[in-house]
């Protein structure tokens, strides 16, 4: 599939699209958790938050999409990086198409449970009056965010994998590719126990490390963009000494 100067080249595009969205999650992610007061301690109002779910379903649907449309676009951008790293490495570079394909399958999995499950329910919530059927929405909707929160998880871990291995299937090629992909491995599994001290801290002692928390978030989706920045312009390189 990508043996051809014009795949890879377009695998390339989409690379550096994919980086934009990233940057903008690095963005919003960062922003959020500087501004936002401690998200562990905050009340929810369920039943106003699925009535405005059911109102803006159409939104609901679009974010869905979109989420799914990136899977697509990291999906295309791994397998194409790790189909020309075969050619050096053959087997760190099939398990890491493997590991970041089944990373993105969870991203796909997560989107359409966001664009079409969920926002499904939320129009279900707002159209019943059966107080038993509400309560089950409800339930669903509070057990929506931990299935949500599986889903990340489930994406970093095997993106983890799938980078570290990739960045060895590329390791002596000239520019920072090779490390930059082990860094961006590296500071996902710091992710994991950053994110776990500073849920405990906020929910056992009532202290919201802040600051901490904007810079995991910055590190996070800073070095994914990082990672997919330098895939899109090994690939292009690549691509361009290839026949037509």
């Amino acid at each position: 599939m990508f043996e051809r100067r014009r795949a890879v080249l377009n695998a390339a595009g989409v690379g550096y699209l994919l980086c934009g969205v990233l940057l903008s999650v690095t963005t919003g992610s960062v922003y959020a958790t500087a501004a936002r007061p401690n998200p562990y301690r905050a009340v929810r109002d369920w039943d106003r938050l699925l009535s405005l779910r059911a109102d803006f379903a159409g939104a609901g649907v679009l974010a869905g999409l979109v989420l799914f449309a990136v899977a697509v676009g990291g999906l295309i951008v791994g397998l194409a990086l790790a189909a020309r790293a075969a050619r050096l490495r053959p087997t760190s570079a099939s398990l890491g198409g493997l590991f970041f394909a089944v990373a993105m399958v969870g991203v796909a999995a997560l989107a359409i449970w966001t664009g079409l499950i969920s926002t499904y329910a939320a129009v279900q919530y707002g159209a019943t009056s059966d107080e038993l059927h509400r309560h089950a929405l409800l339930t669903e909707a509070y057990l929506s965010e931990h299935v949500t929160l599986l889903a990340l998880w489930f994406f970093l871990g095997f993106a983890a994998l799938g980078l570290y291995f990739l960045g060895r299937a590329v390791r002596g090629e000239r520019g920072w590719l090779p490390d930059v992909l082990r860094v961006a491995a590296a500071l996902i599994l710091l992710h994991l126990p950053v994110s776990m001290y500073v849920a405990r801290e906020s929910l056992l002692h009532d202290n919201y490390p802040r600051g901490l928390a904007a810079l995991d978030q910055f590190l996070l989706w800073g070095g994914l963009t990082l990672a997919t920045f330098f895939c899109a312009r090994w690939l292009r390189t690549v691509g361009r000494t290839l026949p037509r």
